[in-house]
């Protein structure tokens, strides 16, 4: 049988009225001991506070350093390092920059440590130097690094290794992101009064968030940044302390003044916080089964349901960790290993709005011909054969600064981030040409020849308001071509208004 809170509270009311005068020499154990657990709840609260703003802090560096690791892994990279000419290893660390928020510096450098390019003006200083030539070396270093001896250019570096196919090191890919980025994560952590410290793998500090409190009590508590050789340091304001013994003595006379009327209320009030802890935590639940859980300002009045809330937000911090590993897997083609189109959606909506002020780029769009017709008589396993010697075709066309994704089925995407107008035409027909002259060495009848039709289109925000209207622009080139195929050659068109040349159609002979 369920007890109902109104139900208890009528009962405790007759309990307590009935136990009122013996109960008096107990009231300041029991004030005491409510003490002690409201000293225990801040104490849990605060160790709960500076350990889940420690874990953002782990799980944002966690984000960049697989970033990193990613572009390391890419063979590009190596071969860059490796025969690449030093203006264009310069030129794609510039690149790198501007594509990743909130960076500071970006460089590559040598296996000796040695940056190419002028560490100026790649925004690389010198203590930044000296570590990675440390790091180069094989020496021991405080990870990640902070510096904080420059103002307006505070930072923390990641570094990783690049290395060849052999193993062996083809240098440091070096990114420095400013410390304005953790500010913002301890600034949406922190209550009124809280102050946050983050100290270095030296126990220097190097950043802090909020203002001491004057002339108020404070309690300090410190935690490992997972992962790191940082610590991170919370400083929160004591509650107010008050004379218990005198609150008993008013208590009690009030006890035997109305205690029914004091009874009343305590009840009403209990029924109500339980109740709005209740929807708090169904509240809670649903934000985290929608992926948008914060942190409450205030902790709940009831203390289960204050446990309840704790486990939630463990809940909610794991679940995040998992979604943030899903979508790092989320950003590759599972068929081929290059980019899909939810990164191709989202490198083609930021470059359209870099545009604004920079050279915009060049979105190219690919179509094979007669590839239904591969999978209809030989198979979806031949098929993704195709697909995925298709992908690494076009891989080898571009620099490591371009982008290449598989959009869906047969059809493929280009962001050429550094190509001239004037030479746009010149890299299609050879593009068309040497696939087509591939085809003809590879060729294995009675398999079909499946040709290229491609659009191209610029990314220029002051030519196509929206990104989607450069995509269109590009991908009805494309269909425009396709539709008047011809199964002897692969043929490209060039979007009207995307280049000097009006609407350019060339085809091109891949003999």
């Amino acid at each position: 049988m369920q007890l109902s809170i109104g139900k208890l509270a009528t009962v405790l009311i007759a309990l307590l009225i009935t136990a009122t005068f013996v109960t008096t020499a107990a009231g300041l154990y029991v004030l005491q001991d409510n003490f002690r657990t409201i000293e225990n709840q801040f104490d849990a609260e605060a160790h709960d506070s500076v350990r889940s703003a420690a874990l953002a802090i782990r799980n944002q560096i966690r984000f960049y350093q697989g970033i990193l690791q990613l572009i390391s892994r890419n063979p590009d990279v190596s071969n860059l390092l490796a025969f690449g000419e030093h203006e264009d290893i310069v030129q794609w660390s510039v690149t790198v920059g501007r594509l990743l928020p909130g960076t500071l510096g970006t460089a590559l450098a040598s296996p000796q440590g040695v940056v190419f390019g002028d560490p100026l003006e790649l925004r690389v200083g010198a203590a930044c130097q000296r570590d990675m030539q440390h790091f180069a070396a094989g020496g021991a270093i405080d990870y990640p690094l902070l510096h904080s001896d420059v103002e307006g250019f505070e930072h923390f570096d990641l570094l990783t290794r690049v290395s060849l196919p052999s193993s062996e090191s083809a240098g440091t890919l070096f990114v420095s992101f400013r410390l304005d980025i953790l500010k913002d994560i301890l600034d949406g952590m922190s209550f009124q009064g809280d102050r946050f410290v983050l100290l270095d793998g030296h126990a220097q500090e190097r950043l802090q968030i909020g203002v001491p409190a004057a002339q108020q009590r404070t309690a300090s508590y410190r935690v490992k940044v997972p992962d790191t050789t940082w610590e991170l340091i919370l400083h929160r304001p004591l509650p107010a302390s008050s004379n218990y013994f005198a609150d008993l003595v008013v208590a009690d006379l009030a006890i035997l003044i109305a205690v029914s009327i004091l009874m009343i209320s305590v009840a009403r009030t209990t029924y109500a916080r339980f109740s709005a802890d209740m929807a708090r935590v169904h509240t809670a639940l649903e934000d985290v089964l929608q992926g948008r859980y914060r942190r409450p300002e205030k902790p709940p009045a009831i203390k289960e349901a204050g446990i309840l809330m704790a486990d939630i937000e463990h809940l909610a911090l794991k679940i995040q960790d998992q979604s943030q590993e899903l979508r790092q897997q989320s950003l590759s083609d599972p068929l081929t290993g290059i980019f899909n189109r939810r990164y191709f959606d989202l490198m083609l909506a930021h470059l359209h709005e870099q545009s604004r002020r920079r050279r915009p780029s060049t979105l190219v769009v690919i179509d094979l011909n007669d590839f239904k017709q591969v999978n209809d008589e030989f198979g979806h396993a031949v098929g993704d054969l195709v697909l995925q010697e298709t992908a690494g075709f076009l891989l080898s066309r571009v620099r490591a600064t371009d982008i290449v994704a598989r959009l869906g089925g047969d059809e493929f995407a280009l962001i050429l981030t550094n190509m001239a107008g004037d030479r746009l035409e010149e890299w299609l027909i050879g593009l068309i040409h040497d696939h087509d002259h591939r085809l003809l060495e590879t060729h294995d009848p009675p398999l079909p020849l499946c040709r290229l039709s491609v659009g191209a289109a610029q990314i220029d925000a002051h030519i196509y308001p929206q990104p989607a209207d450069a995509f269109s622009a590009a991908d009805s080139t494309m269909y425009g071509i396709k539709q008047r195929r011809d199964i002897r050659h692969s043929r490209f068109a060039i979007a009207r208004d995307t280049s000097r040349a009006a609407a350019v159609t060339l085809l091109m002979d891949a003999l």
